[in-house]
Formats: C-alpha cells, sequence, structure tokens
C-alpha cells in the first residue's frame, strides 16, 4: 500500500460547504494475518487535525471487518469490482472539546490502480447530517 494523499470536502445536505480537509495516509498489508494496518490524518481548514488508526481485517468473499479506538462496535466492509462500501458508527471529536456520535456508510470507487473517490455520508441516528467527497491518490507504490 505505501503513502496515500487525499483531499476531502465536506457540504451540509442542501448543499453548501462545511469543511475541507487534505488527507495523509499510511498503510501496510500483513499477507500472512490478511490484517491492514491503516492510519489516516485529516487536517480541516479550521486548523484541527484527526488521526484514525484502523485494523482492518479481510474475510471471505469481499468481506471486511475493521476497528478503530473511537468505533461503536466494528466497521463492516464488502467490495465488489471497483467499488467498496463500508459503514460504521464512531465517536467524532469537534473543536472545543464536544464530540459527536456519527453513523458513516462510505462508497469507494477505484478510477485506476493509484486513485479512487470516495461518496460519504455521516449523519447521527438515521438522520443524515452531512455529505462528503474525499480524492485518494496512492504516492508511493509499495508492497502490492
Amino acid at each position: 500500500m505505501g503513502r496515500i494523499e487525499g483531499w476531502a470536502v465536506l457540504e451540509s445536505l442542501v448543499g453548501g460547504l462545511l469543511k475541507r480537509a487534505t488527507i495523509a495516509a499510511h498503510g501496510e498489508f500483513e499477507s500472512d494475518t490478511q490484517i491492514v494496518l491503516f492510519t489516516e490524518t485529516y487536517t480541516f481548514d479550521d486548523g484541527h487535525s484527526e488521526t484514525l488508526r484502523w485494523t482492518i481485517r479481510k474475510g471471505d468473499e469481499g468481506r471486511y471487518t475493521g476497528l478503530e479506538n473511537r468505533l461503536e462496535g466494528e466497521a463492516i466492509g464488502q467490495q465488489a469490482g471497483c467499488a467498496f462500501h463500508w459503514k460504521y458508527t464512531r465517536d467524532t471529536p469537534q473543536i472545543g472539546g464536544k464530540s459527536f456520535k456519527l453513523n458513516f456508510d462510505d462508497w469507494f470507487y477505484a478510477i485506476d490502480d493509484r486513485a479512487c473517490i470516495v461518496r460519504g455520508i455521516a449523519g447521527r441516528a438515521g438522520d443524515s447530517a452531512c455529505d462528503g467527497a474525499r480524492h485518494i491518490s496512492e504516492t508511493m507504490n509499495s508492497h502490492r
């Protein structure tokens, strides 16, 4: 996997821009355990940043599960063709010490072997709060 970089925009459901972010990430695949160790840091335009450290396990038939220290339960993923669907509930820190438990529903679409587009929705208890898009590019091709 190697080093990955990306960019994100978060929009309200009526289309207004809420936040922008840059993403710096690094992933390693452990073939003997079928586990991906993935760290991603989001740096938002309001000055705060957040780092997520994922442990993602590959299951059977394109299924994946993931753990991260602020998750409620585990993330569930399904891969088919160029698409990957990833759902989870996470306690999400905000500026000022507050946090919100949000449900994330992300779709990753591979463009080629070095880039993907991510479309996601986040909301509380079944209500969508924001819509977002991310572009992610691999910047160093190692351990494929």
